[in-house]
Formats: C-alpha cells, structure tokens, sequence
C-alpha cells in the first residue's frame, strides 16, 4: 500500500513537472510574438540547414522546450540543498537563471550593436517565464525525505564574494577578447563591452550567494562542481545554444564560450569556498528544518 501511494505520489509529481514546464514554454512562446516587433533579427539572417529546412518557429519553439526542460531538470537535482522552504528555493533559483539569462541576452548591445530596449524587451520574454517556472517548481514537494540542511555562508564574506567572481569574470573574458578567442565588440563598442562584462561577472557571483553554496554538508570540490557545472553550465549553455541552432558560423564561439565561462566560475567558485573556510561536514543522518 505504501510502495503504491509512493509511485502514485511519482505520477502525480511528474505531471506536474510536465505540466509547469509546458506551461512556461508557452508563455516564453507567447511573449516573444508579442514583443516581435523588438526582435532583433537581421533582415537576411545566414541561417544554418536545420533552420531552412525547419522553419525559424521550429526551432525557437523547439530551443525553448530544451532549455527550459534543463532549467527544471537542475532545479530538481539541486533542489534538496538548496537554502529555506519550497517557494523560496523556487524563488531563488528561478531568479538566479532569470537574471543569467537576461543579461545574456544584453550582451547583443556590445556585441552587435542592438539597440538596448530591443534586447531588454526580448530578454524579459525569456526572464519572466523562467523565473515563473523556478517558483512554480517550488510548489510541487519532492517525492523523498526532508531536505539536508544548508548552513549559510559569512555575512562578512558576501560581498567580497561578489568582487572575487567579478574580478575572475572579467579578466578571463578579456584575455579571450583581446586575443581574439571569441567574439566581442571591445574595438568597436569598448565602454559598453566592460560594463557587460562587469555586470555579468556581478550577477554570476550573487546567484552563488543566493543559491547559498557555501553550505556545510559537501566538500568544497562537491560544491564547486555543482554550482559551476550544474547551476550555471547547464543552464547558461541551455540559453546559448539559441545562436548556433538558428544561425551559421556560431557553433565554435558558443562552445568556447560556455567551456571558459564555466572554467571562471570554476575558479571562483573555488577560491571563494575556500576563502570561506572549510565548515564541519555532517553527517550522512543528519538534517535539519532551514
């Protein structure tokens, strides 16, 4: 009986797992046709072949039902540590990916050239959406055992957590613009460039402290690995993988982006943990209410 009210419980959890991301997708779906007229697309885009054979719809559409699958696929893998109760820990993760995936999307003003508003207007159609669906996965309860506590980092050690990631950020990226390893509008567009630049790098460092990774309770390469390869590899590849599967010439700039970005956070994720000190760990048993 209660192995049956157990897989019950699955189904159930699993619907509306489904159910959440359909709905989101649909709405990212929806803002981004009514916000078409902010769009930002050249007037004879070189399109790659999937896209000619598919259709430019086709492929958004089916960009958002990916990338919005490995935004609520991470959510649930991290979602026992992550810091407070179900609607916060959906709150904080769904802003976290809402803020990347914004910014991310502002980098079109320095690297393009795009007119700002346009690329907030856009962007806010995939922010709103996700962040929706990081609040509304914080609903559906976890079908296994009390979440692990997680013990919160230094107050003191916050905000030079921040500058850490920041400084990392922006001299990784540099070096990559200025020997020409991706793209970027430093030439052109060089005021511009440093302040994504340094907002991303800002932003990157406040989602680590809102996610709480310095909890007690894993080693420091546990907690390295899923902050830099699952929170923010996953999902900052997730919204840049848009460009290479609608255009041409995008494929090898992207993934080199995504493998040094991730290397960044790696190193400052590290050294901010570090800088933290090392907590007692607890034990396998051990839980507590956050």
């Amino acid at each position: 009986m209660i192995e049956e009210k157990r897989t019950i419980m699955n189904i159930r959890e699993k619907l509306q797992i489904v159910l959440i991301v359909s709905g989101c997708v649909l709405l990212d779906i929806f803002l981004h046709v009514l916000t078409a007229p902010y769009g930002t697309m050249p007037i004879d885009p070189d399109l790659n072949f999937v896209a000619e054979i598919m259709g430019v719809e086709t492929v958004a559409a089916f960009w958002a039902v990916s990338a919005f699958s490995v935004v609520a696929f991470v959510f649930l893998r991290i979602r026992e540590f992550l810091p407070g109760g179900g609607v916060r820990k959906g709150f904080l993760y769904g802003a976290s990916v809402a803020l990347l995936w914004f910014l991310a999307m502002l980098e079109g003003v320095s690297l393009f050239g795009n007119p700002l508003i346009n690329e907030m207007v856009v962007g806010l159609s995939d922010a709103i959406p996700v962040l929706l669906l990081g609040v509304s996965l914080g609903f559906v309860k976890p079908s296994e055992g009390p979440a692990i506590c997680s013990g919160t980092g230094l107050p003191a050690k916050k905000h030079q957590a921040i500058v850490l990631f920041a400084a990392i950020f922006l001299a990784g990226r540099y070096c990559a613009y200025t020997t020409g390893v991706i793209k970027s509008g430093i030439q052109v567009r060089p005021v511009g460039t440093f302040l994504w630049t340094l907002l991303m790098g800002i932003a990157i460092g406040a989602t680590f402290e809102w996610l709480d990774m310095h909890r007690k309770g894993k080693s420091s390469r546990q907690r390295v690995g899923e902050f830099a390869l699952c929170v923010f590899c996953l999902n900052w590849g997730a919204f840049l993988m848009f460009m290479p599967l609608l255009f041409s010439g995008y494929i090898a700039d992207v993934l080199i982006r995504i493998a040094l970005d991730t290397s960044l956070v790696m190193i400052a994720s590290y050294l901010t943990i570090s800088a933290a000190g090392h907590s007692r760990t607890m034990g396998s048993g051990e839980s507590c209410i956050c």
